[in-house]
């Protein structure tokens, strides 16, 4: 496959028309952002179009600066694009309103980061309870579902500490039951193993595939070109864009 998996064509009315798969999860058509403005203006990413089909493994890889990061934040609706357009599941992102933004975040996509950005003083099950919290599910039922989700992430038996008594490796299993909460379609992954050890960055990796094995779609923000190279496909960026 290649990085853009989207194909344009004019419109009856002489405009540019994308042409997107019935089976795509995500996509761009000619995606900018840019933050300041005038001469103080940077281009973090740069007309990106591409399409992620449903239960694609996808790696985004890129140096620090590259607008790995910044795209992700424009699929996962954490942003806004300064021009261009993103479709979540077919649906075009512009044309929903915030409620429906905010439900797609919470039910469609599930958020993996780096910094685990777990709750200190939260326990581990109060952590995982958290999206459920949101969807209005009741105390029996999200407690039940996230113990269910965290030992099957073999932590089962650390429901009741709190994440400063975790190691990373731990502490980004909670993250990723955290982001299973919803049994979202699609888990953004943004450099999950950054600050992991080689065996615990192992782990997570092959939670992410074991998760895409059961039909999730993946993308995985990486600068680890070792990691890349075990996804289905690689989307490289350079300055912002696609190469």
């Amino acid at each position: 496959m290649t990085e853009t998996g989207s194909t344009e064509s004019i419109g009856p009315t002489g405009s540019r028309e994308s042409t997107r798969s019935t089976e795509s999860m995500i996509e761009l058509v000619h995606l900018w952002k840019t933050f300041g403005e005038g001469e103080a203006a940077v281009v973090a990413v740069r007309d990106v179009s591409l399409t992620i089909e449903r239960g694609e493994f996808v790696s985004i890889i890129g140096a620090s600066g590259s607008g790995k990061s910044t795209l992700m934040y424009q699929i996962g609706i954490l942003d806004t694009p300064t021009r261009g357009d993103v479709y979540i599941n077919r649906n075009k992102v512009s044309d929903m309103g915030e409620n429906e933004r905010a439900r797609v975040r919470r039910e469609v996509l599930g958020f993996v980061f780096q910094q685990f950005n777990l709750i200190s003083t939260f326990t581990v099950l109060e952590n995982v309870e958290i999206p459920m919290v949101l969807r209005d599910m009741g105390v029996d039922e999200r407690k039940e579902k996230a113990e269910t989700l965290l030992k099957s992430l073999e932590l089962g038996h650390r429901l009741n500490y709190y994440p400063n008594q975790l190691s990373g490796g731990q502490q980004q299993r909670v993250a990723i039951a955290r982001a299973l909460a919803n049994n979202p379609e699609i888990i953004l992954a943004d450099e999950p193993t950054g600050n992991l050890d080689t065996k615990s960055g192992a782990v997570v990796f092959d939670i992410l595939k074991s998760l895409n094995d059961q039909g999730k779609t993946i993308v995985l923000i990486t600068h680890d070109p070792d990691l890349a190279r075990k996804t289905e496909r690689t989307i490289r960026m350079v300055d912002g864009a696609v190469v």
